[in-house]
């Protein structure tokens, strides 16, 4: 084998393991949540806050209650007082929810979500936006309902 050819190979060989290597990584998913668990937990889009989104119950078509807990991402804190939005869209139809949420603080960083009616099956995008002391930061969480 030539020298041109062992360089080439080696190439090659480092190529095909960086394509394997990141497939593997887009496969774990990101900050995005996905449906392979109905618990969902990620770092906000601006980082500042840390969300924990737990169905009361397994996601169903018609009405869910949810339990929001937030931390502060840089101390772990939990954040209390904050102000609350959350809405669901469903992307394949291009409608969001209907129905009015009510959102209450439970204590110790927690906020029950209740009555966010999901009207159909398919995958929904529920974004939650909270605004805390100034520092404002969201989250996208995706459920699908059988």
């Amino acid at each position: 084998m030539n020298e041109t050819n062992r360089i080439s190979r080696a190439r090659f060989s480092r190529m095909l393991l960086c394509a394997i290597v990141f497939s593997s990584l887009a496969a774990c998913g990101g900050a995005e949540g996905t449906s392979g668990s109905p618990d969902q937990e990620s770092i906000g889009l601006r980082g500042a806050l840390e969300f924990t989104l737990v169905p009361e119950a397994p996601i169903i078509q018609g009405e869910n209650d949810l339990r929001l807990t937030l931390h502060d991402a840089a101390t772990g804190k939990v954040i209390e007082g904050a102000s609350i939005q959350v809405t669901a869209i469903m992307p394949a139809m291009g409608h969001e929810a209907a129905g009015v949420l009510a959102i209450e603080e439970a204590g110790d960083g927690a906020y029950a979500v209740r009555g966010l009616a999901l009207s159909m099956p398919g995958r929904w995008d529920v974004h939650v936006k909270v605004e805390h002391q100034g520092t404002t930061d969201e989250v996208h969480f995706y459920y699908d309902v059988p």
